[in-house]
C-alpha cells in the first residue's frame, strides 16, 4: 500500500508543479491509444454520434409536443368508455354500458383458481337486474399506442371493490372495450 500511496503523492505532486508535463503525458497516451484506430474510423464515429444525438433531441422534442397536445383529448376519449361503464352500475342499466363496448367483448375472472370468461352480455345483464347503487373509481393505469390502449381501474359498485383492467381498441372516431378482466379487492 506504501508504494501505491507514494507514486499516487508522486503523480499529484507533478501535476501541480508542471501542468505542461500532465499534457504532454495525456497526449502521449492519447496516441497509444488512438494509433491503433484508423483516423477515418475517429472522426466518423464523432459525426455519426453527434448527428445521432442532434436528431434525437429533435425528435424527442417534436414528439413531446405532439404527445402533450394530443395526450388529454385521446386520454378523455379512451375514459369515455370507462366513464360508460361506471355509469351504468351506477344507474342500474345495462343499455348504457353497452355503448362502451364492442359486441363481440369478453369479460374474465379467475374463481377458485379456474378461469371464467363470458360474453360481455352478462354483464349487460347483471347491471340491469341490480338496483341503481353508488359507484365510483379512480385510474391506476393508462397505456395507448395508436389504435389500442389498456386502461386499469380501481372500482367501487356498492359495497364491492374490483381492479378492472380493459382493452381497448379505437373504432371510427370512438374506443370500444373489447375485454374487461377483473379481481375482487377483499
Amino acid at each position: 500500500m506504501k508504494n501505491i500511496q507514494e507514486q499516487k503523492n508522486m503523480n499529484s505532486g507533478s501535476a501541480n508543479s508542471n501542468p505542461d508535463g500532465l499534457r504532454q503525458n495525456i497526449g502521449k497516451i492519447s496516441k497509444m491509444i488512438f494509433s491503433s484506430i484508423p483516423t477515418v474510423a475517429i472522426i466518423s464515429a464523432f459525426t455519426v454520434g453527434g448527428l445521432l444525438i442532434s436528431c434525437q433531441g429533435k425528435n424527442n422534442q417534436n414528439n413531446k409536443t405532439e404527445v402533450m397536445q394530443n395526450n388529454q383529448e385521446q386520454k378523455e376519449a379512451i375514459l369515455k368508455p370507462i366513464d360508460l361503464y361506471v355509469e351504468a352500475g351506477r344507474k342500474g342499466d345495462g343499455n348504457i354500458a353497452k355503448q362502451a363496448f364492442a359486441s363481440t367483448a369478453t369479460m374474465s375472472w379467475s374463481e377458485a383458481g379456474a378461469l371464467k370468461s363470458v360474453p360481455i352480455q352478462v354483464l349487460f345483464d347483471g347491471f340491469s337486474a341490480a338496483e341503481p347503487m353508488e359507484a365510483n373509481y379512480k385510474l391506476t393505469t393508462l397505456d395507448a399506442e395508436g389504435d389500442v390502449a389498456i386502461v386499469r381501474i380501481e372500482s367501487q359498485f356498492g359495497a364491492n371493490k374490483y381492479a378492472d383492467m380493459f382493452t381497448l381498441v379505437k373504432d371510427g372516431n370512438d374506443w370500444k372495450i373489447i375485454s374487461k378482466i377483473y379481481q375482487t379487492i377483499k
